[in-house]
């Protein structure tokens, strides 16, 4: 099956995929990658052959991130409330269990779901929901004055930096309702599509 997979990604002409070949490549392409993890080498130059025809990176990282079991995000949500993050008398922002669930699967390597973004990152791996929630009110704090400028009905987006020695960037998204939707390190590269003011 390796052989097969690497014969396949050396191919220079267009083809075109159907679902199920496109499946098959899916089952190939998750054996070799098994074996790229165990055996230490890195995945982040890997190319697949998307069915636009396109080569993409499939993986950013240096290893593999195996999808998680769905039991293992219910464990970590398990006894998460709702918390608020009050930045006046009259203005809070909410991060409900939708929310949580959101940011866990989108950028924890623990419960990623495989969906990517251009500038896809990813949490510290031990960082756990308590740490997420301690991180978001740092960056709400930090951002106190232009957060208590946001109507209910805005979304906007905001960024905040933590750490004392590794100084990271975060960036933390707002929806409608005041309800926090986004919350994930910031790549180098990304640009904030609706910063609030």
């Amino acid at each position: 099956m390796k052989s097969n997979l690497h014969n396949f990604l050396a191919m220079r002409r267009p083809l075109k995929l159907t679902a199920s070949l496109l499946i098959l490549l899916g089952l190939s392409f998750q054996a070799e990658a098994k074996i790229l993890y165990t055996s230490q080498e890195s995945a982040s130059e890997i190319p697949i052959l998307l069915a636009d025809g396109v080569n993409e990176i499939l993986v950013s990282r240096e290893t593999i991130i195996p999808r998680p079991r769905r039991s293992d995000l219910n464990d970590a949500l398990r006894g998460f409330r709702t918390q608020t993050f009050r930045v006046s008398r009259s203005v809070d922002f909410t991060l409900n269990r939708d929310g949580m669930r959101h940011i866990l699967q989108s950028h924890h390597p623990n419960y990623w779901d495989g969906s990517q973004e251009q500038y896809q990152t990813f949490f510290d791996e031990d960082m756990d929901v308590r740490d997420i929630v301690g991180a978001i009110r740092k960056v709400v704090n930090e951002n106190r004055e232009i957060l208590n400028g946001v109507t209910a009905n805005r979304q906007c987006q905001i960024t905040g930096t933590l750490g004392i020695l590794n100084r990271k960037n975060y960036v933390l998204g707002i929806k409608s309702g005041r309800l926090i939707g986004q919350f994930f390190p910031k790549h180098r590269n990304y640009r904030l599509t609706n910063p609030c003011r």
